[in-house]
C-alpha cells in the first residue's frame, strides 16, 4: 500500500516534542509517520518511551509502515556487537507498531574501507533478516553519494553479491545527485525496491527544486510498486508540512493512475 508517512527529520526533531511532532504530522493529513529510533526521538529507548509513543500513534490513527535503524553502527567493524544489540530494539518497536520496513542508512565509518564496511553490513544483516522473516518484516538499505553503496546500482550489486534478503530505500535527493534517470532506476530496482523517500532536489520540501517525480511516477507504476512514501525533508516552513503531504499524495496519485 502506498502509505504516505513522514519523517521527522532535520528541523523537526529538536524543534519540536515528540507529542508536537504527532500532532502536526496528523493535522497535516498523513497516514504514517517513520520511527527513529534514536535518543532524538525515542528518548532513553525505554519501555516506558515507546509506550508513549505507541500511545501517541493510536491517539492520532497514525501508523507506522517504516521503522529507522537509528544507531550507525551496522558498517563499523569494531561495533558488531553494539550494532545487534540496537537491532534489538529497533525489532521491538517494529513489532509494536507492526512495521513493514526497517530502513538502515548505509554510512560511511570513519577509518573504515569501503570493502570492510560493507563486510561489516553483510555479516550483521545475515544475522537480522531471519528475525525479520520470522516478523514479517524487511531490511531496506539508503544508498547515497560517498557512502558504502553510493547508489542504487551498487545497491542492487550488493545485494546481488551477498544473496541477502534485503531491499533498498530509494530517496529520491539522492536519485538527483546521482544524476540517475528516474525512470530507469525505478525499473532496474523492481526486484528490490523496499520503500521511497520524497524530496526535494536541494533537500528541501517535495516539489521544490527540478527532480522529475512524474517521469519516477512512471516507473513506479509499471513495477507495480506498493511500498510506503516516506516525506524526508529539512523542514524550515511548518506550513510545508501539509504542503509536502498533498504534494506527495498528488505524486502517489501519479502512481496508481
Amino acid at each position: 500500500m502506498l502509505t504516505v508517512c513522514y519523517d521527522p527529520y532535520a528541523g523537526t526533531l529538536g524543534r519540536f516534542t515528540r507529542a508536537e511532532i504527532f500532532d502536526l504530522v496528523a493535522a497535516a493529513g498523513y497516514e504514517g509517520i517513520n520511527i527513529p529510533v534514536h535518543s532524538g526521538f525515542l528518548g532513553e529507548l525505554s519501555r516506558a518511551e515507546i509506550d508513549d509513543a505507541v500511545n501517541l500513534a493510536e491517539k492520532h490513527k497514525l501508523v507506522a509502515p517504516t521503522i529507522g535503524f537509528g544507531n550507525h553502527t551496522l558498517t563499523t567493524p569494531a561495533r558488531k556487537t553494539e550494532a545487534l544489540r540496537h537491532f534489538e530494539i529497533v525489532l521491538e518497536v517494529a513489532r509494536r507498531f507492526n512495521a513493514d520496513v526497517i530502513g538502515v542508512w548505509v554510512n560511511p565509518s570513519e577509518g573504515v574501507s569501503r570493502e570492510a564496511s560493507l563486510d561489516a553490513l553483510a555479516d550483521n544483516l545475515s544475522q537480522m533478516v531471519v528475525r525479520c522473516d520470522e516478523n514479517g518484516m524487511k531490511i531496506a538499505l539508503e544508498f547515497e553519494k560517498g557512502c558504502p553503496l553510493d547508489n542504487y546500482r551498487e545497491g542492487i550489486q550488493f545485494i546481488e553479491d551477498t544473496g541477502l534478503p534485503v531491499y533498498l530505500t530509494c530517496d529520491t535527493y539522492h536519485l538527483f545527485n546521482d544524476d540517475a534517470e528516474p525512470h530507469a532506476a525505478a525499473h532496474a530496482m523492481k526486484a528490490c525496491l523496499g520503500d521511497v523517500h520524497v524530496s526535494g532536489s536541494n533537500r528541501g520540501e517535495p516539489g521544490g527544486g527540478v527532480f522529475d517525480f512524474e517521469t519516477f511516477a512512471q516507473g513506479l507504476k509499471e513495477i507495480s510498486f506498493s511500498g510506503p512514501l516516506v516525506v524526508q525533508y529539512k523542514m524550515e516552513d511548518v506550513a510545508s508540512i501539509a504542503r509536502s503531504c498533498e504534494f506527495t499524495q498528488n505524486f502517489r496519485a501519479m502512481i496508481q493512475t
